[in-house]
């Protein structure tokens, strides 16, 4: 116990800064080995948090037993669950993860020729083509599906449906 008295709250701000710090690194594209670093500064991150955890185990018990803290802990809680839901992979994983959920959908449409998933978001074959050529987007033609221009024209599949919907 005398372990986590002097080291677990050190820890866990130490561990809590590398990570937010190489998450924003990652958030504003700077890439690199980053991930694999932010990664592992996580596990620490929740080894710090358990022990951060166990050693002030009572006054946690004390915040969550007001409506407050317990309605803060479940709205966090939950809202962690659906992004989590949502990140899972469904087999695949070939676009970092945004496999499940909601997300297959949206990966079956960017996975379909333009010829097919230009109705999906409301417009013609011809209507998209010309919407990705005018940003700039090299698109050959409508046998091209937004994951090919994704991936094989360093593009972004969230700007890729932002261009179609506008």
């Amino acid at each position: 116990m005398e372990f986590l008295k002097k080291y677990a709250t050190p820890l866990s701000i130490v561990t809590s800064l590398a990570v937010s710090v190489t998450g924003l690194m990652l958030l504003f594209g700077i890439r690199g080995e980053i991930g694999e670093i932010h990664e592992w500064i996580g596990v620490a991150f929740v080894a710090a948090m358990v022990m951060h955890i166990v050693r002030n185990w009572p006054g946690i018990k004390k915040i969550m037993s007001s409506w407050v803290g317990a309605a803060i802990v479940g709205g966090v809680g939950a809202a962690l669950a659906v992004l989590i839901v949502m990140a899972m992979p469904s087999g695949g994983g070939e676009r970092g993860g945004h496999g499940g959920g909601p997300w297959m959908v949206v990966n079956r449409v960017a996975d379909a020729p333009i010829s097919v998933s230009a109705p999906a978001l409301g417009l013609t074959a011809d209507q998209a083509v010309t919407k990705l050529k005018a940003a700039g987007v090299p698109v050959d033609g409508p046998t091209d599906s937004l994951t090919h221009l994704a991936r094989d024209h360093d593009q972004q599949l969230p700007r890729l449906f932002g261009i179609l919907t506008r």
